[in-house]
């Protein structure tokens, strides 16, 4: 009798395993195969895993040079929620190189406790959808912050990233700002939009052009080897491969294929809103996250668009077709 009860026992246990691992499978992990991710590659010769977001936080670990983490977001501050090694904690994005890489792995498991929101270009995205009556899109993530503009309900947004504090960081109409996770229902869909290829075959030759002009002075108005300002130095560039653009920023926004940030290679041109609404800064995107632009206090330089002021003023990209 003891040895048909145990014989019944393994039987229903057998017969319950795979849909306990089913349930698992559904409910916390999505498989994608070949998809993108974004990984910080760390740069200092240990750079510590902290608590918060602040350089007195506890640390957790240190992480040592040339570790690639998977990043999960980024707050306004350029600190950097990532993992590593089964911790999450964060890091400073002043040690660190983001860039995008495939993800050979077959599962990626959503962590919406932590803010994990990787979008992934072509396949899926993070979206939110407003539930109430007009949802204030703000400068940043506090109740006092300016109101950049406010968006109806059950309007979709793209979500960029979220805060500890339940703050999400979102694109509505090409503003990025941030609203309050109050009012949002947020899901993953799949990315239907996709941007035109173009010929890229002459964009070395256009970004061996933008670096050899480092270091030739800002001039307001200028569009020569004596001194450019922005737009005249894309202008400069640009015609050096045979594309004439117009003259000034807000011109050139209007032009070429529409990039997301995610998106970006070696050629396209970046746009800022810096000192006057829409397109009012532009430069020349060379890749690893970095551009290169006529500055007004170093004349033509390179920048990172991580940097906490390019990042706040970061309007999108554009592509040119390069004949």
């Amino acid at each position: 009798m003891k040895k048909i009860f145990t014989l019944v026992v393994i039987v229903m246990c057998i017969l319950a395993s795979p849909r306990i691992l089913l349930a698992t499978t559904s409910e916390n992990s999505e498989t994608i195969s070949g998809v993108t991710k974004t990984v910080g590659v760390v740069t200092a010769s240990a750079l510590n895993l902290r608590k918060t977001d602040v350089s007195t936080s506890t640390v957790l670990t240190t992480i040592p040079k040339n570790t690639q983490v998977d990043v999960i977001s980024k707050n306004a501050n350029n600190w950097y929620n990532v993992k590593y090694n089964g911790q999450t904690g964060w890091v400073s994005g002043a040690y660190l190189i983001v860039k995008t890489v495939t993800d050979t792995s077959s599962e990626i498991t959503p962590d919406t406790s932590s803010g994990n929101s990787e979008t992934i270009s072509g396949v899926t995205k993070t979206v939110g959808i407003v539930t109430a009556s007009a949802l204030n899109l703000r400068k940043t993530d506090v109740t006092t912050s300016a109101v950049l503009t406010t968006i109806p309900k059950n309007t979709q947004i793209d979500v960029i990233s979220k805060n500890a504090n339940n703050w999400y960081n979102v694109k509505y109409n090409g503003q990025n700002g941030w609203v309050s996770g109050l009012y949002l229902t947020v899901k993953t869909v799949t990315d239907t939009t996709s941007v035109t290829e173009v010929s890229r075959s002459d964009s070395s030759k256009l970004v061996d052009d933008a670096l050899s002009l480092i270091g030739v002075p800002y001039v307001f108005g200028g569009n020569s080897r004596s001194g450019f300002d922005c737009s005249g130095y894309t202008q400069y560039v640009f015609k050096g491969v045979g594309i004439s653009l117009p003259r000034t920023a807000a011109e050139q926004f209007k032009l070429g294929v529409s990039v997301n940030r995610e998106q970006l290679q070696a050629g396209d041109l970046v746009f800022f809103s810096t000192y006057a609404p829409g397109a009012s800064h532009v430069g020349i995107y060379i890749g690893g996250g970095s551009f290169i632009a006529a500055d007004s206090n170093k004349g033509i330089c390179i920048s990172k668009l991580d940097d906490a002021y390019y990042t706040s003023c970061y309007l999108g990209a554009r592509r040119i077709r390069l004949n």
